[in-house]
Order: structure tokens, then C-alpha cells, then sequence
């Protein structure tokens, strides 16, 4: 049986954000607006000062590994009441798991927690597995569309949830 454990990171472990979050770009390149060989460059100190800001990371943890990372960032001026998730990665070795589906759940839980009322989302277009996770969670396609910024040849949509389900006790 698979455990999956939600964790959120804290400052102090930048060296363990700094792994996992390189082995998602090393991994899935189309899959975020950032690219390997620019994260590697950062200092560590580039690592904690990611940790402490408004961005709150969460890390998937299944049979004891980290296998998974999502953050979320709280409301902005423009939509002070829409938190947005970013930086989804599932390890392929824990895909079909269950992973992915505790980890987007606890970053909604954590978003509603902000007092969101919505969250958004990116997802490169022929990402059909994300897309099918985001749909069984109520996001939909709202309509705007455009390139993913580290590679201008991968197409890529907006998702919105526009409202969150109540957070389970416990």
C-alpha cells in the first residue's frame, strides 16, 4: 500500500526544496514557465529566501520519498480573494498513485485556509493527465490562452476553480 504524507516546507530546508525542485525541471521541462539551468544557478540563499516568502510549498512524501511539489500563493492586489497554484510536479514513479491528487487537495485546503474564493492555475495543453486531475477537481478552462514562457512552441491554458469546497474537519 502507498502512504502519501502532505508536508509543507519551512525555511532551513532550501537544500531539500533545491532537489526536488530541480528534479521536476530536469524531469518535465514543458511543464513550468522556468528552466533547469537557470534554477541550478541559484545561491542557496536564493533557495531559503523562496522558502520564507508569500509562495507556501507543499511536498508530496510517498513510502518516505519526496515525490511531488505544488506552491501556492496567496491573493494578489488585482484578485486579492484568487490564490494561484504553481510548480506541480509528480515524480513518474509515483504517478497513478494518488499523489497528485492529495497534493492538489491540500493546496486547495491551504488556499481556502487564505480566504480564497477561486484558484488558478497553468497547464501546458498537451499535459493530459494534469489536465484530467485539475478537472476532477472543479477547474475549468477559462477561455485565455498562451505560450509557455521557457518554450515558446508549448501552447498552454488557463484553469479556474471558482469556488472552493468546505475544508473537512481534521
Amino acid at each position: 500500500m502507498t502512504e502519501v504524507e502532505i508536508r509543507r516546507l519551512v525555511p532551513g530546508e532550501g537544500p531539500r526544496y533545491r532537489e526536488i525542485r530541480l528534479k521536476a525541471l530536469a524531469e518535465s521541462p514543458r511543464a513550468f514557465a522556468s528552466s533547469y539551468d537557470k534554477e541550478a544557478a541559484f545561491p542557496a540563499e536564493q533557495w531559503e529566501e523562496r522558502l520564507e516568502g508569500v509562495v507556501v510549498t507543499l511536498v508530496a512524501v510517498v513510502d518516505g520519498s519526496d515525490a511531488g511539489i505544488v506552491g501556492v500563493i496567496p491573493g494578489s492586489e488585482e484578485h486579492p480573494r484568487r490564490a494561484h497554484l504553481v510548480g506541480m510536479w509528480i515524480d513518474p514513479a509515483a504517478r497513478g498513485r494518488g499523489a497528485g491528487g492529495r497534493l492538489v487537495d491540500e493546496a486547495l485546503a491551504l488556499a481556502w485556509g487564505l480566504d480564497a474564493e477561486e484558484v488558478e492555475l497553468w497547464v501546458v495543453d498537451d499535459n493530459e493527465p494534469a489536465i484530467a486531475l485539475y478537472e476532477s477537481r472543479g477547474f475549468t478552462p477559462s477561455g485565455v490562452r498562451g505560450m509557455l514562457p521557457s518554450d515558446p512552441t508549448a501552447a498552454e491554458s488557463h484553469y479556474l476553480l471558482k469556488s472552493l469546497p468546505p475544508v473537512p474537519a481534521g
